[in-house]
């Protein structure tokens, strides 16, 4: 029988690669710029399954860490193929990775990354906070851009529009409602946790942390949300003992 910390790694791993060959085959994505946010976006899913795993330093140091220095080095090499350019950097400016984060914060998907293996880590024992931190980051700011980049016309701060920011707090709020009753489920099965969230704490937890995250993806600056969202939402659940 597979166990629960190499199960967790062929999903993570099978996952992303699916993510991004899916990615790089959509010219729909690719035409519209919207490769960056429909992998930040989807890439939070993992969330789903990433209670499999048995221990955390696998979860975070072999699903989570190596991506760090792999993004770096997409992020470094972004942008349009020169002609002094080697093979291997060209392959790299040309890959979908590279793309999406040069098109976007060059150091976006980092600090998502290094967010990721924080919460792998330390929220490991409870990764209803975790997992709510990863939600309100994918797809409330994910979401966020996209609405703001496509229907975004109120600018209310800097190029940050009303549009984009009632996006993110709407997306915040059903993902972390979702996800608090997808975990209700699990731990109703006996598959994971140690407690049901009530419903209307649920409720009430969605709509507070989604305006904060709308708040505050609304005055960090650059990529910078990519750290602060996740892990102060999991930060203020754990603080609240929800």
């Amino acid at each position: 029988m597979i166990g629960g910390d190499v199960l967790g790694l062929i999903l993570v791993y099978a996952y992303v690669v699916g993510m991004v060959i899916i990615t790089d085959r959509s010219r729909f994505l690719r035409d519209r710029s919207f490769h960056r946010k429909f992998i930040h976006v989807m890439i939070g899913n993992i969330a789903l399954f990433w209670w499999v795993f048995d221990t955390n330093y696998v979860m975070s140091l072999l699903a989570a860490v190596p991506f760090i220095p792999l993004l770096f080095i997409f992020s470094k090499y972004g942008g349009k193929r020169e002609k002094d350019d080697s093979k291997l950097i060209g392959d790299l400016k040309g890959s979908v990775l590279s793309t999406a984060s040069h098109d976007g914060h060059k150091l976006g998907l980092v600090y998502y990354a290094i967010s990721w293996a924080l919460l792998a880590f330390f929220a490991f024992n409870d990764l209803v906070i975790a997992s709510v931190g990863i939600v309100c980051m994918a797809y409330g700011d994910g979401m966020g851009g996209l609405v703001g980049k496509t229907f975004g016309k109120r600018k209310i701060h800097g190029n940050k529009t009303l549009e984009g920011t009632l996006a993110v707090f709407i997306f915040a709020a059903l993902a972390i409602f979702l996800m608090i009753n997808y975990y209700n489920l699990l731990y109703s099965m006996g598959l994971y946790g140690t407690r049901s969230i009530p419903l209307t704490i649920t409720a009430l937890t969605a709509v507070g942390l989604s305006a904060y995250v709308a708040v505050v993806e609304l005055y960090t600056p650059g990529e910078y949300d990519n750290l602060v969202i996740p892990l102060s939402t999991a930060l203020i659940m754990f603080m609240a003992g929800i």
